[in-house]
């Protein structure tokens, strides 16, 4: 089984720009305060993540990130022992994603208590896994404004 994947920055773009699907792992409270940006993502908690694993394809690669290494990390591991075998996360988590010059987003007040929701495949109500019966099973429900 192939092992996973520490990825730059610049590296997990390039394989999101090429068509891995990009899961940006938040809190177990539901929110984010800084998030990945100018990229299609979703996002989950841990536990939410390990509860779609049932739906998502094991074909595409899948690349994890959150607010640092080691939850970026958890995630990708959790994939590779459900027998995941494309799998990758962002090395440094958002922080390095921001300082090699990547969007970021603030949801100020943990985001909802803006009043808008710009998270891109959950505007939509999609959550990218790959498949329609999971994309279909009520929105992401995990996304900073509780899409």
């Amino acid at each position: 089984m192939p092992e996973i994947q520490k990825l730059q920055p610049a590296e997990a773009y390039q394989k999101v720009s090429e068509g891995a699907v990009f899961i940006d792992i938040i809190d177990e409270e539901g929110y984010s305060v800084v998030a990945y940006d100018g990229i299609e993502s979703t996002q989950v908690t841990l536990l939410q993540l390990l509860e779609k694993l049932q739906w998502m394809e094991t074909e595409p690669f899948y690349i994890t990130g959150g607010y640092d290494e080691t939850s970026g990390f958890k995630a990708a591991n959790l994939l590779h022992h459900q027998g995941f075998e494309n799998v990758g996360y962002v090395a440094g988590g958002v922080q390095a994603w921001f300082q090699e010059g990547f969007q970021v987003k603030y949801n100020v007040n943990g985001g909802c208590g803006t009043g808008s929701c710009d998270t891109g495949s959950c505007d939509t109500g999609s959550c990218g896994t790959g498949s329609e019966e999971e994309d279909s099973f009520g929105g992401c429900g995990g996304c900073s404004c509780g899409h």
